[in-house]
């Protein structure tokens, strides 16, 4: 006698459901880490103030958008929001508080928005305050997203 097996109970290595927030959380993670190592060797990286403490704080987030990214629909959901917040937040924050002024770390060139948030070891630039907005805005929008589609399924019920 054969056996039946039901596909949707299957659950093949890597073929396990993730909400789109899981998937950003993740690949977001992975982003972190690879430029927190790469900030090391490189610490003006594509004109940012790359030092170690600043690459620590780009890895310690990556693994925790991978942790929140494998956790669980809601801790994905949790750190898109918080994540994104305080990422935009820094983003504006350094817009509105920079001043001109020359760099102790990273790319030595003088920068028209410099933010000391921690004067020799946590600098940020221009460019730094572009991504630190981009990434606040990815993942609040991420975090929006997964907030709509809950929502949608739960109207289909």
């Amino acid at each position: 006698m054969p056996i039946v097996m039901n596909p949707r109970r299957m659950h093949h290595h890597g073929n396990v459901d993730r909400t789109a927030a899981q998937k950003v959380c993740m690949g977001l993670g992975v982003a972190f880490i690879l430029f927190g190592l790469i900030g090391t060797l490189m610490p003006g990286l594509l004109g940012m103030h790359l030092s170690m403490l600043h690459n620590f704080v780009h890895i310690t987030s990556g693994v925790v958008a991978m942790l929140f990214g494998f956790s669980s629909a809601k801790g994905s959901f949790l750190y898109s929001l918080w994540g994104g917040t305080v990422y935009a937040f820094l983003g504006i924050a350094g817009f509105i508080l920079g001043a001109p002024g020359y760099p102790e770390v990273g790319n030595m060139e003088a920068d028209q928005n410099l933010f000391r948030f921690i004067p020799g070891f946590l600098e940020f630039g221009t460019t730094d305050h572009a991504v630190h907005l981009f990434v606040g805005i990815f993942l609040l929008l991420t975090a929006d997203t997964f907030r709509k589609e809950r929502a949608i399924k739960k109207e289909l019920k």
